[in-house]
């Protein structure tokens, strides 16, 4: 048997184990941000308006379709969470019914909504956007103000939350395909 030759050889030097500098790779950020908007006007299930949904699927995720991947619960484009999914299901099952849903229609519905949030949908960036923006209008039809419907979402009662969002949503509608409005204002 005879040795194999390599099909090619490298004619560069490998790069050094020492040299650990991280290399900078430039980035059309303004162009992620408009395929962001093309699934916000496509696939909102609220009525919130584009503006307010992508600021906040900037402040929860950098436009990171795997934000969360392996590091905690909340996972996605809109961060969501597991009893929110769930929430989700059982919304839907009261609107089809026109009604509430029996405890055990609530337990079939948690049980589907637990299974998408554990399946690899739930990182599919139309699928996140769908069920994070469902989930905003669920707040929106049970309580008293999109403000309050954003204290809710994230769970806290201050408000900083939907003031820095509604903020940068009024300046990314005067210009909306800046990404520096979103870097500026949603540090």
């Amino acid at each position: 048997m005879s040795k194999s030759k390599p099909l090619a050889t490298a004619k560069k030097p490998l790069t050094p184990k020492a040299d650990t500098a991280p290399a900078k790779i430039a980035v059309d950020d303004n162009q992620r941000l408009k395929e962001i908007r093309k699934l916000v006007v496509a696939h909102n299930q609220s009525k919130i308006d584009t503006n307010t949904i992508i600021c906040q699927i900037y402040m929860e995720s950098h436009f990171d379709a795997k934000a969360g991947l392996n590091k905690h619960s909340a996972r996605g484009l809109m961060q969501m969470q597991e009893p929110a999914v769930k929430q989700v299901y059982k919304y839907r099952k009261k609107k089809e019914l026109g009604r509430s849903p029996s405890d055990k229609q609530t337990d079939e519905a948690f049980a589907a909504g637990a299974a998408f949030y554990a399946s690899p949908s739930i990182w599919d960036e139309v699928e996140n956007i769908k069920i994070g923006t469902e989930y905003m209008q669920y707040w929106l039809e049970t309580t008293s103000s999109i403000e309050e419907a954003y204290k809710k979402y994230r769970g806290k009662t201050n408000g900083v939350y939907y003031k820095k969002i509604s903020a940068c949503a009024k300046k990314l509608a005067a210009n909306p395909d800046s990404m520096q409005i979103l870097r500026d204002t949603l540090k």
